[in-house]
């Protein structure tokens, strides 16, 4: 073998070696890539947790509404009861006593 194939045999050999390199770095590169891809899906809240976020904030707010609706009804009866106290007596209801 001459010199010259031997130098075209090393260049090739030293080339198919750089491709296997470059190919094993791309295959690394993809799963970096999808590792990030799901470590950023694991720390970003789907739009199904955000959805629960908000219906448990709309439910505490109705809880909270029902809770002062309940609050001025019984003041409103208070209200009637100390108005029922109030009412003059009528005077034909006064021998009945």
């Amino acid at each position: 073998m001459s010199s010259k194939d031997q130098q075209i045999e090393k260049l090739t050999n030293l080339l198919d070696q750089q491709q296997r390199l470059a190919l094993q770095d791309k295959k690394l590169l993809e799963e970096y890539k999808a590792e990030n891809d799901n470590l950023k899906a694991l720390k970003m809240p789907s739009q199904e947790t955000e959805f629960k976020h908000l219906d448990n904030q709309y439910k505490d707010e109705v809880n909270a509404l029902k809770e002062k609706l309940e609050n001025l009804q019984e003041q409103i009866k208070d209200q009637k009861r100390i108005e029922e106290q109030e009412k003059p007596i009528k005077w034909w209801g006064l021998w009945r006593k």
